[in-house]
């Protein structure tokens, strides 16, 4: 059986122009080459691996160009001939498209990578100036933290101050207070003291000094007392308000 059969068109119901017996290697791939149809492109396009048989029998015409009968005519040698140059067409022109399309599919994924890294820097660039401001506003709040502390130390100190001025003052008034009545009841005692003197013997007048003398010495020494104990009263008061303040410090 000559060549001439191998040229027959599958579904052309008739034989084609066919190769002649002569007909150099290149022809014979060239003309199968051209028969060669690529079919299932999602499975062709696929980003798992796929091996060269499953994209040779899913992906091409290889079976059916295989099984014409015109090449099941052929005698065995050169029928497993044929199907030895289907195979290299198929697997070849299976496989550079197949490259083609990860090809494609690798620099999309670089693009959108580029893409992705240019949002990223983007992104950081805002993050970092977001961070600035947020560091900015975090300074000037406790500046102004820092300054209300002060402002409050500071009413603080004023306000026991006040208290302070107050509490001597009203210690002022009570000591001038007890020192007049002291005064006024000397001077008390002393006109009564005039006033008896007239009624009364040298040893009764003598006596009755005296004891006036006591009465006076003792209501001194009260008054005293008293004075001793409004300065410690004080003392206290104020070591009290300035420990406060420390503290507050």
């Amino acid at each position: 059986m000559t060549l001439l059969r191998i040229g027959w068109l599958s579904g052309a119901g008739q034989e084609g122009s066919g190769m002649l017996g002569g007909a150099d290697q290149k022809a014979l791939f060239d003309y199968w080459h051209d028969r060669v149809r690529l079919t299932n492109l999602t499975r062709l396009g696929a980003r798992e691996h796929v091996t060269t048989q499953e994209l040779r029998h899913e992906c091409t015409n290889y079976d059916e160009l295989r099984r014409l009968k015109p090449v099941q005519e052929l005698d065995e040698l050169e029928r497993c001939r044929v199907i030895a140059i289907i195979k290299y067409e198929c697997t070849a022109k299976v496989l550079q498209r197949r490259t083609g399309l990860l090809r494609d599919y690798a620099r999309q994924c670089e693009e959108q990578a580029l893409d992705h890294r240019q949002k990223e820097r983007g992104l950081l660039a805002l993050i970092t100036k977001l961070k600035d401001i947020l560091k900015g506003r975090d300074v000037k709040i406790l500046r102004l933290e820092s300054r209300i502390e002060s402002l409050q130390a500071e009413n603080e100190a004023l306000r026991t101050e006040q208290q302070q001025s107050k509490a001597e003052s009203q210690l002022r008034k009570e000591l001038d207070a007890l020192q007049r009545a002291f005064e006024a009841e000397v001077e008390r005692r002393k006109q009564l003291a005039k006033n008896n003197q007239s009624l009364g013997g040298r040893v009764a007048h003598t006596n009755r000094y005296r004891r006036e003398r006591d009465e006076l010495s003792e209501a001194l020494r009260i008054e005293r007392q008293t004075s001793q104990a409004l300065r410690r009263e004080l003392e206290q008061l104020r070591r009290g308000e300035q420990l406060g303040l420390d503290l507050a410090e």
